[in-house]
């Protein structure tokens, strides 16, 4: 039942805040994003407040196969998007992208980071910052996707976006 209390929560959350975005003209997987922030460990369970659960990170581990399942139907859905004509004609352009994108955004995270490491030496060490670069460069399919379909995108910019993220 708190399973089910927790969920419920959360996905009422999420819909208050994306009605709340949509009135200011942002995107849903804005207060999506927002609202787990909010109910997450590190909001309202670092205060304590009971009922959520979402108060530790042992209770986030336990929504794991959740977790899994929606990544499978978003990398089920950027499939079905795919049309194999055009990733032929756009495969080799949509690589370098990406390539370029993975590289510039490590690395600018990497200097700000290891800037931040001189600054703060006993907070961030030289390799997590250095790790946290090459993390970020990850992109995040799933908010990419939601803008896209949310706004019924079409054209040449889309048609390159979708085989980038999937990379």
């Amino acid at each position: 039942m708190y399973v089910l209390l927790s969920l419920a929560v959360a996905l009422f959350t999420g819909l208050m805040l994306s009605r709340l975005a949509k009135k200011v003209k942002l995107p849903a997987v804005t207060a999506y994003l927002v609202a787990g922030i909010l109910i997450g460990p590190y909001c309202l369970g670092a205060f304590g407040v009971e009922g959520l659960g979402f108060i530790s990170m042992d209770n986030i581990k336990a929504y794991r196969l959740l977790s899994d399942t929606a990544l499978g139907f978003i990398a089920f859905s950027i499939g079905n998007e795919f049309r194999l004509s055009q990733l032929k004609k756009i495969g080799k352009q949509a690589t370098v992208i990406g390539i370029i994108q993975a590289v510039f955004t490590t690395l600018v995270v990497d200097a700000a980071l290891i800037g931040l490491h001189f600054i703060i030496p006993d907070k961030l060490p030289l390799s997590a910052a250095i790790v946290l670069g090459a993390i970020a460069s990850a992109t995040a399919p799933a908010a990419t996707l939601m803008v896209v379909k949310q706004y019924k995108a079409k054209g040449p910019v889309t048609d390159i976006l979708l085989p980038i993220v999937a990379l």
